[in-house]
């Protein structure tokens, strides 16, 4: 049996035009666990443990089976590997004959991510008070939907203690609450840290089968499996959300019509002055939640979500498929297919705090997985152009690759244009292009722009203060660093899922 993903019909909507290769195969009913998610609690653990290699299979396969077209783990279309073999070749071509003009298209390229990105931050200011703008009427307790939140944990038994306190604190009425702390069988320590915390009777340990990818969006399908909320929420261990974040989203969601699909909390740092990188984290946070995306939702372009503290509903993340386990930026590859299939996302004006890594290693392993995720799911979305047109629209399509390609393709450029500008190298033509002056310009113009961006988006929060903002091109030689290992991974290791350590970390609530 197949169906066709489509749009939601809400008051004469039209979504995207849709053909064949948009189709996702519907095997839920031929699937024996696809009524999992109505048994009771004991009934739900003992087919874990049961089913455990179905549960395996399905939580690693089943978007794949679903929809190969969209799944990272279909691999890159042939013309993709031309592209890129014909770009490599084509640069190492100019950087021997003609490096200047190599720098001047790196230059340009460059700028004009750099005015992309720019535009969307100023649209964050301008349409303030349309739809997304962060904010929601109240909803009674009474009318509240029921709400399922999801904890992928590894090996978190230092942190997750203190997540089953903020979950405890959350003001939300637990009745209506079910917490699913999903842990792999073998996790024995993290599985007595959530004993130890003593948790409340909504919070439950689901025990996952083991299996292969080990990553965060295999344990997500698992829970997803088993949601019985009407509303889903993602946390990672070390997250601590403001207490009233589920009330106001769960607000968002009873105003809008069935085109909202997801509602993204704003993330930001709570170490942000325990070092160089986490100051410079913090930053990048608050330009990225207080400017980027809440433009990209007033202007109703595609969204590259964060990894946590965004809200579905649930059956609808089921009809999409839930995660790919594959790519490991499964965040931001379902931002874009929920954009893709018509729908909107908003950014609630609520925060949840998160430990990141303060140590190079630790931070180069995430942004490594960060910055290749981004490349992976825009090798996804593009494998067909022109399905790509055709879903995404002229707007969204820009969008999708300035954010996908654009963000690692900005931090690969930047030091091989650098390092020939320094090197005085310019080749054949070189006395005929003003390639000094032109560098000087754009990267002038990028780090005017950067720091004014940072330091407008840093005025509203007491989490790292702004006059760190001048030290970015140090960060960005840590970006350039990750980029390029990126994209190694990317060719030779592209669902290699690098996990990010974490230490205690203060709950703020």
């Amino acid at each position: 049996m197949v169906t066709e993903l489509t749009g939601p019909a809400v008051r004469g909507v039209p979504g995207p035009r849709r053909g064949p290769d948009d189709q996702i195969a519907d095997d839920q009913t031929a699937d024996p666990l696809h009524a999992i998610a109505g048994v009771p609690a004991a009934e739900q653990d003992r087919l874990l443990w049961e089913h455990g290699e179905a549960v395996a299979d399905h939580m690693a396969n089943h978007f794949a089976r679903r929809a190969p077209h969209l799944a990272a783990r279909s691999g890159f279309a042939p013309w993709q590997r031309a592209a890129g073999a014909v770009a490599a070749l084509g640069a190492v071509a100019l950087l021997v004959l003609v490096p200047s003009v190599l720098t001047l298209i790196l230059a340009g390229v460059m700028a004009l991510i750099t005015g992309a990105q720019l535009l969307i931050a100023v649209a964050a200011r301008w349409r303030r008070g349309s739809a997304g703008d962060g904010h929601a009427p109240a909803v009674a307790d009474a009318d509240l939907p029921s709400y399922t939140i999801l904890v992928p944990a590894y090996q978190e038994q230092d942190v997750i203690g203190g997540m089953v306190r903020c979950l405890e604190r959350l003001d939300y009425p637990s009745d209506k609450l079910e917490a699913l702390i999903l842990v792999e069988r073998r996790d024995h320590a993290t599985k007595q840290a959530i004993r130890d915390a003593d948790p409340a009777g909504f919070i439950r340990i689901v025990e996952i089968p083991p299996g292969k990818p080990q990553t965060k969006p295999r344990s997500c399908n698992a829970g997803l499996l088993l949601a019985k909320g009407d509303l889903i929420v993602i946390y990672d261990a070390e997250d601590r959300p403001d207490p009233d974040q589920l009330r106001l989203v769960a607000g968002h969601f009873t105003a809008a019509d069935d085109r909202l699909a997801c509602v993204q909390a704003k993330l930001m740092v709570s170490n942000a002055d325990q070092s160089f990188i986490t100051r410079q984290f913090a930053l990048e946070y608050c330009l990225r939640y207080e400017l980027t995306l809440p433009g990209l939702a007033r202007l109703g372009l595609p969204i590259p979500l964060g990894g946590t503290s965004n809200h579905f509903r649930t059956q609808l993340l089921r009809e999409l498929g839930g995660w790919d386990a594959w790519n490991v930026t499964e965040d931001a590859d379902l931002g874009m297919r929920c954009s893709a299939l018509g729908y909107r996302v908003e950014v609630a004006d609520s925060i949840t705090y998160g430990e990141m890594p303060h140590r190079f290693t630790a931070w180069t392993k995430q942004r490594t997985r960060w910055l290749k995720g981004f490349m992976l799911t825009a090798l996804v979305h593009t494998r067909n152009p022109a399905r790509t047109w055709r879903t995404f629209g002229r707007a969204g399509t820009a969008t999708m690759l300035t954010f996908m390609v654009g963000t690692p393709l900005l931090y690969l450029a930047q030091p091989m244009s650098l390092a020939i500008w320094a090197s005085g190298y310019h080749g054949l033509f070189a006395e005929h292009l003003p390639v000094g002056y032109t560098m000087t310009i754009v990267q002038s113009a990028i780090f005017v722009v950067w720091t004014a961006l940072v330091v407008a988006a840093a005025r509203r929060y007491k989490l790292v203060s702004a006059v760190f903002a001048p030290l970015l091109p140090a960060y960005w030689v840590m970006l350039w660093t990750a980029s390029w290992r990126g994209l190694y991974q990317l060719i030779r290791a592209p669902f290699l899922w690098e996990k990010t350590e974490h230490a205690a970390a203060p709950a703020r609530v």
